[in-house]
């Protein structure tokens, strides 16, 4: 219903939400959300229907965050884009040499 980068008004707090993420856990659709002022929000998502609805256990949803930021926030060393050998190697093709090129052809 909702994908991570959207936002959405939420009538009942009166506040507007972004997804970080959309996460299974225990066989129900949550959204993973954060207002203006940087707090998160557990929201369980119904496509079907397309409702969102807090979360007001607070217990669950200190549960299902935890479990958010462990299986995927801890996971840094993931792509280290700094040391990837893409960015390491340089390109000596020289752009203004292939104009030339195809300039004298021509």
């Amino acid at each position: 219903m909702y994908s991570p980068g959207e936002f959405f008004y939420y009538e009942d707090l009166g506040i507007e939400f972004e997804v970080l993420f959309n996460l299974n856990y225990d066989n129900e659709e949550y959204l993973i959300t954060e207002n203006e002022d940087g707090d998160r929000y557990v929201f369980l998502s119904n496509d079907e229907e397309e409702t969102v609805e807090l979360v007001e256990d607070e217990d669950l949803a200190e549960e299902i965050l935890e479990y958010w930021e462990e299986e995927y926030l801890d996971k840094a060393d993931i792509g280290d884009w700094d040391e990837d050998e893409y960015y390491d190697r340089e390109d000596h093709v020289n752009i203004d040499d292939q104009f030339e090129d195809y300039d004298e052809e021509y």
